[in-house]
C-alpha cells in the first residue's frame, strides 16, 4: 500500500468538491422548483380573486339598477335613500371603484407586458412574470451547472484512476526492485481509505441517499400542510353554506315582518330587506367560487381534475395521493440505499483489516 501523491491527493479533492457542489446546487434547484410552485399559486390566487370582484361588482350593478326601476316612491325620496350613507347605490359606487383599482392592481401583478410591470412599481407590488423569468433562468443555470460538474467529475475521476495506474504500477516496480519499501505513514491522511471505483459509487450513494431523505421530508411537509389545506377547505365550504342559510332565513322573517309591522316602517323595512338581499348575492357569488376553487383540494373527481386542470391548481386530492404514493416509494429506496451503503462499509472495514493483517 502507497500513500496518495499530491497530484492524487489534488484530484481527490477536485472529486471531493465536484460531489458536495452537485449536492448544493440540486437542493437549490429544489428550492427554485418550490419557489415556481409559489408563483403560480400567487398567480391563481390573485386571478380567483378577480373573477370574484368582477362578478360581485356586477351583481352590484344589475341590482341597483334593478332597485331604481322598481322602487315606485317619489324620485328625490329613491335617490336619497339609494345613494344615502349605507345605501345600496353608495356601497356599489364604493366597490366599483375597488374593482377599477383592483383591476389595475391585478394587471400590474400579472401582466407580462413593460407597462405591468411599470404599474407593478407605481403599486409596490410584484410582478409576477418578472419574477417568474428571473427563476427559470436561475434554475436553467443551476441546472447547467449540475451538468458541467457531472461532466468535471466524470473527467476527474477518469484522470484520478489513470494517475493511479500509472503510479500503482510504478509502485510495484520499486518494491519489487527494492528501491523503495510500502508507504506506511498515514499521519497527514487521517481518515485514509484507498480510493477505487468502489470508494467514488459509495460517495455517489451517500449522495443520493441525502437527496432522497431531503425530498421526503419536502413532500411529508408539503403533505401535512395539504392535509391542513383540505380541513380548511372543508370547514370554508361549510361556513360559507351556513352563513348563505342564515341571511335567507333573515330574508325570509323580515318579508313576514312586513305584514305585522306599522306601515311608517315599511319603507325602512325594504331598504333592509334590499340591503340583506344583496349580501345574500354577494355570499352566493363568493360561496359559488369558493366551492369551485376549493372542491379540487377535497376530491378527486373528474369535475374536481377538470376544475384544476383550468384554473391552475396544484397540490389537489389528486396530487395529495401522488404524494402518499411517493413518500412510500422514496422510503423503499432510501432502505435500498441505505443497504447498499452499509455493504459498501463493511467491505471497506474487510479491505483495510486484510490490508493491515
Amino acid at each position: 500500500m502507497r500513500v496518495a501523491t499530491e497530484e492524487e491527493d489534488r484530484l481527490l479533492q477536485k472529486i471531493s468538491f465536484y460531489e458536495t457542489d452537485i449536492y448544493n446546487l440540486e437542493n437549490e434547484v429544489m428550492l427554485c422548483e418550490s419557489e415556481a410552485k409559489g408563483i403560480r399559486e400567487t398567480r391563481r390566487r390573485y386571478t380567483v380573486k378577480f373573477f370574484t370582484v368582477i362578478l360581485v361588482c356586477a351583481f352590484l350593478i344589475i341590482l341597483s339598477s334593478g332597485y331604481l326601476i322598481n322602487i315606485k316612491a317619489d324620485w328625490r325620496l329613491t335617490m336619497a335613500i339609494y345613494l344615502a350613507s349605507g345605501g345600496l347605490g353608495f356601497f356599489a359606487l364604493g366597490f366599483l371603484i375597488y374593482t377599477i383599482v383592483f383591476l389595475f392592481k391585478y394587471i400590474a401583478v400579472t401582466s407580462k407586458s413593460p407597462s405591468g410591470a411599470a404599474w407593478a412599481e407605481k403599486f409596490g407590488v410584484e410582478n409576477l412574470d418578472i419574477k417568474e423569468n428571473s427563476n427559470l433562468v436561475k434554475l436553467s443555470n443551476l441546472k447547467q451547472n449540475i451538468n458541467n460538474n457531472r461532466k468535471s467529475l466524470d473527467e476527474s475521476t477518469a484522470a484520478y484512476f489513470e494517475l493511479k495506474e500509472k503510479n500503482d504500477k510504478i509502485f510495484d516496480e520499486e518494491i519489487a526492485s527494492g528501491k523503495r519499501k510500502a508507504d506506511f505513514n498515514f499521519d497527514a491522511y487521517n481518515s485514509y481509505i484507498e480510493v477505487t471505483n468502489e470508494w467514488i459509487d459509495f460517495n455517489k450513494l451517500k449522495v443520493e441517499h441525502l437527496k432522497l431523505v431531503n425530498r421526503k421530508k419536502v413532500i411529508e411537509k408539503d403533505v401535512e400542510d395539504m392535509i391542513f389545506n383540505e380541513d380548511k377547505c372543508k370547514q370554508s365550504i361549510i361556513w360559507s353554506l351556513v352563513l348563505f342559510l342564515i341571511l335567507i332565513g333573515t330574508i325570509i322573517a323580515f318579508f313576514i315582518m312586513s305584514n305585522f309591522i306599522e306601515p311608517e316602517l315599511a319603507p325602512l323595512l325594504r331598504m333592509v330587506t334590499v340591503l340583506f338581499f344583496m349580501m345574500t348575492g354577494i355570499v352566493v357569488i363568493i360561496n359559488l367560487i369558493n366551492f369551485i376553487t376549493k372542491l379540487p383540494y377535497i376530491s378527486d373527481s373528474q369535475f374536481s381534475l377538470f376544475i384544476a386542470d383550468k384554473l391552475g391548481i396544484e397540490q389537489t386530492k389528486k396530487d395529495l395521493k401522488d404524494m402518499l404514493a411517493e413518500i412510500d416509494v422514496n422510503a423503499e429506496k432510501i432502505k435500498e440505499v441505505n443497504e447498499e451503503i452499509q455493504r459498501y462499509k463493511d467491505m471497506f472495514v474487510k479491505n483495510r483489516e486484510e490490508n493491515f493483517s
